[in-house]
C-alpha cells in the first residue's frame, strides 16, 4: 500500500512512526526546510503517555521530560483554589509530562526507519482517481498513492481541498507562548486565572519554564492584540508566584502570539483520503490534548489499515473509534473555557470546592483506551 503523509508535525511524524510498527513504509513530506527549532513547551496528559509507550517511545521521551505531579489553580493575587494530583487520575495510563516541543519532534523523526522523509516540500494538488490519488507537489512532481492522510495543521492544505465550506472558528482568546528560565521554581502545572485571562507556567525541565497566556478578546478586536507581550495588562491582573516570569523574563524571548481557534466538522474522510490532528479537530488548548489526540489518531489509523481488508473500511473504523472521543474533548474545551470566563464571584467558589471534581469528570473517559 502506498501512502502519503502530507505534514511533518507531531500529528504527521506519528503517523508515520505508527504505520512503520504495522509494517508499512510511507512517504512523509513537510513544507518547512527541516525540522523545527525553537518553539514553546509541551504538556502532556497521561493518555499522551498511553500512546507515547505504545509508539515504543516513552522511555525516550520520559528520560528527557519534566515529570508533573500536581495541577494548581490560583487566583490572580496567587491564593489557591485548588491542588489536584495527577496521579489520581492518569495512574493507569502513565505519568503526566512537560517538555519542549522540539524534543518530542526530535524523538519521533529519529524513531522513522522506513519512511520517505522530504524537507521543504509542500502539496499542491490532489485528485482522487477510483481506487488511488494523485498528488502534485510543489517540486512539479507528481505520485500516485491508495491513501493521502492530511497531517497538515489547523489551516490544512488537504482539508481545505476536500471540504472548502469548514473553516477554523475563533473561540474567543488570544494568546502568548514563551521559554523561559525558572526564575520562580514553579511546582508542578500552575495557572493564575484573572477576569478574562489566565497566567500558566509548566516547568519542562534543565531549569527551564513554558509560560503561557491569554485573554479573552472579541473577534472584532483580535488582531490589534496580536503583538508582542502584553507586559503591562498582565502585571496589572496577575501577582507572585508567576509575575516575576514576566518583569524578570530574557527580552530575548521568542514570542508565539496566535488566536485561538477551533475546527468543527463531522466527517474526516472523503474517499481515498484522511484528516487526522488538528487538521480534523483542532481544540481550545484548555485541555492540553492537541498532542494526545494526534497521537490517538495515529495508532488507531495505523491499526485499522493493518487489519482492515479494504481501505474504506479502515477509513470508517478509524471514524467510528476516534469521532465521540474527540467530540468530548471538543465540548470540555468548550466547557471549561466559559467557566474561566466567569466573574470571579461566581468562579472562584466553583473551583475552590468543586475543582478536583471537575478535573476527574473531563479526564477519566480519556484514561479509557480509545
Amino acid at each position: 500500500m502506498r501512502i502519503l503523509i502530507v505534514g511533518g508535525g507531531i500529528a504527521g511524524l506519528a503517523m508515520a512512526r505508527a504505520l512503520e510498527l504495522q509494517g508499512f513504509s510511507p512517504d512523509l513530506i513537510e513544507r518547512r526546510a527541516g525540522a523545527p527549532q525553537g518553539g514553546t513547551g509541551l504538556y502532556l496528559p497521561g493518555n499522551a503517555a498511553r500512546a507515547l509507550q505504545a509508539l515504543g517511545l516513552l522511555d525516550s521521551i520520559a528520560a528527557v521530560a519534566m515529570p508533573i505531579a500536581t495541577q494548581r489553580i490560583l487566583d490572580s493575587g496567587g491564593k489557591p483554589l485548588s491542588v489536584t494530583q495527577t496521579a489520581d487520575v492518569w495512574s493507569r495510563c502513565g505519568p503526566c509530562l512537560a517538555l519542549p516541543r522540539t524534543v518530542l519532534h526530535t524523538i519521533l523523526l529519529d524513531s522513522l526507519r522506513g519512511t520517505d522523509v522530504r524537507f521543504d516540500t509542500s502539496i499542491t494538488g490532489v485528485e482522487q482517481l477510483g481506487t488511488r490519488c494523485l498528488a502534485t507537489f510543489s517540486d512539479g512532481t507528481t505520485s500516485e498513492y491508495d491513501l493521502v492522510i492530511g497531517a497538515d495543521g489547523i489551516n490544512s492544505y488537504i482539508r481545505q481541498s476536500l471540504f472548502p465550506d469548514v473553516r477554523p472558528s475563533y473561540t474567543g482568546n488570544v494568546c502568548w507562548r514563551f521559554i523561559t528560565k525558572d526564575i520562580v521554581g514553579v511546582e508542578g502545572w500552575t495557572v493564575m486565572l484573572g477576569d478574562g485571562m489566565s497566567l500558566l507556567a509548566i516547568p519542562i525541565g534543565a531549569g527551564q519554564v513554558y509560560v503561557y497566556a491569554d485573554m479573552a478578546v472579541s473577534e472584532q478586536q483580535a488582531q490589534r492584540y496580536l503583538t508582542d507581550l502584553p507586559h503591562s495588562t498582565l502585571l496589572a491582573n496577575f501577582s507572585a508566584p508567576l509575575s516575576p516570569l514576566i518583569t524578570q523574563g530574557p527580552t530575548d524571548a521568542q514570542v508565539h502570539v496566535c488566536r485561538i481557534e477551533q475546527v468543527l466538522m463531522e466527517e474526516w474522510v472523503k474517499g481515498n483520503v484522511v484528516l487526522i490532528g488538528d487538521a480534523a479537530h483542532a481544540s481550545s488548548p484548555s485541555m492540553a490534548e492537541g498532542a494526545a489526540m494526534a497521537m490517538e489518531d495515529a495508532l488507531v489509523l495505523a491499526e485499522t489499515l493493518g487489519t482492515a481488508s479494504k481501505i474504506s473500511d479502515a477509513l470508517a473504523e478509524y471514524t467510528r473509534r476516534r469521532k465521540p472521543r474527540v467530540d468530548w474533548v471538543q465540548k470540555q474545551c468548550a466547557t471549561r473555557d466559559r467557566m474561566r470566563g466567569l466573574p470571579g464571584w461566581a468562579r472562584v467558589p466553583l473551583l475552590k470546592f468543586a475543582g478536583n471534581a471537575l478535573y476527574k469528570r473531563s479526564y477519566l473517559p480519556l484514561t479509557e483506551p480509545t
